[in-house]
């Protein structure tokens, strides 16, 4: 008898080691998996309750689904705001991030005042100190480690009498001043829409420049043009730098960017190719960060003895340039507006809202 209680001690002994022993495989975090690289929108419209499409990867094959999930918002009383700006920040925060996350951003259209967000949280006692809060998140929180970059849109209703407390929305759901639009119809809105949408897709979207030339003689003066013209001097459009030689590799230093801008900063190491220096400039982009052509760029020397410059005519851009295209990762959310004040401006909202989805999706083409 004694023996059978110390056989049944002992195999319930060996269980407890199974159990706590970490033989067991421990679950994995799904959101310590990276997410896979792309650009993902979700969405958010509000009246008194939320409607949600969960963030996604967006680009021309699924953006038909986001199109239609905004086709199938209703309008419906109430203007959960504050609510809505806040669960669209907390999915960005819980959601799996790509490695190569660049942006995050929150865009919230709204044409009336908050009602009732603090009634669906036990965590504050009044509508400002909801909307505090969120501002708080906007200007502190790190997705990643990104911060968020918030736009607000804002159509002042008929029905706002309040007109410092509406652009003290806007202000607070924004990041920065200059992402703030107070316009005067859905037309203006929809030009802001698109503007926005622009502005992030170039946000995530690298334009890098080669430019390839033989080794110069050290202390050469060198400037690339871009627009075009019949003499260095009058261009309006060029990358300039002085051209060393370090560690066996060609170097343009001290560079100055004139009307453009890159992210190479002002000294560039070119990589070899036999007698050639390739320069690589990153996200070589005009001032408003749009792509920038090299169909006529030209590269001049800086002759001393002269004091001016010297054409290369060796130097042609269907055989010396190229534009490689880099995206990174990017997560926006869109925050709509659907209560009944919109009126007959509510279809033209939702027009504004699938272009802006229409030029997003653009960025992945073919890669998804």
């Amino acid at each position: 008898m004694k023996k059978h209680i110390i056989s049944v001690a002992v195999l319930a002994f060996a269980v407890m080691l199974t159990t706590f022993s970490g033989c067991r495989k421990p679950k994995t975090n799904d959101n310590d998996t990276p997410a896979p690289e792309g650009l993902y929108l979700g969405i958010i419209g509000f009246n008194d309750q939320l409607y949600t499409m969960p963030l996604g990867l967006l680009n021309q094959e699924t953006k038909h689904t986001f199109e239609n999930f905004v086709d199938g918002l209703a309008m419906q009383n109430g203007t959960i705001l504050y609510h809505a700006v806040n669960t669209g920040i907390n999915s960005l925060v819980s959601a799996r991030i790509p490695e190569n996350l660049i942006n995050v951003s929150v865009v919230t259209f709204t044409d009336g005042l908050d009602q009732g967000s603090y009634i669906l949280s036990d965590q504050y006692n009044s509508g400002s100190e909801y909307l505090s809060a969120v501002n708080t998140r906007i200007n502190e929180q790190l997705v990643g480690n990104c911060h968020i970059s918030a736009y607000s849109i804002g159509v002042r209703g008929s029905d706002v009498a309040d007109v410092e407390s509406f652009r003290n929305n806007l202000q607070k759901l924004s990041s920065h001043p200059d992402n703030v639009a107070e316009v005067s119809n859905m037309s203006e809105a929809s030009e802001k829409f698109a503007e926005i949408a622009r502005q992030l897709y170039n946000q995530s979207t690298f334009y890098n420049v080669t430019l390839k030339l033989p080794a110069q003689e050290p202390n050469t003066k060198i400037r690339f043009t871009f627009d075009n013209v019949d003499d260095a001097s009058q261009s309006q459009c060029y990358i300039e730098g002085l051209y060393i030689r370090s560690n066996g590799k060609g170097q343009l230093t001290n560079i100055v960017y004139h009307n453009l801008e890159s992210m190479s900063g002002i000294t560039v190491t070119a990589s070899s190719a036999g007698i050639f220096d390739v320069f690589a400039f990153q996200n070589l982009t005009d001032l408003d960060g749009n792509q920038i052509s090299t169909d006529n760029v030209k590269e001049w020397n800086w002759i001393e003895s002269t004091s001016q410059w010297q054409y290369n005519s060796e130097f042609t851009p269907s055989g010396n340039t190229e534009i490689i295209d880099e995206y990174k990762s990017a997560m926006i959310m869109l925050v709509l507006d659907c209560s009944s004040s919109l009126g007959s401006d509510f279809t033209t909202m939702k027009t504004a809202a699938n272009g802006f989805i229409e030029t997003l999706s653009g960025n992945y083409n073919g890669r998804r």
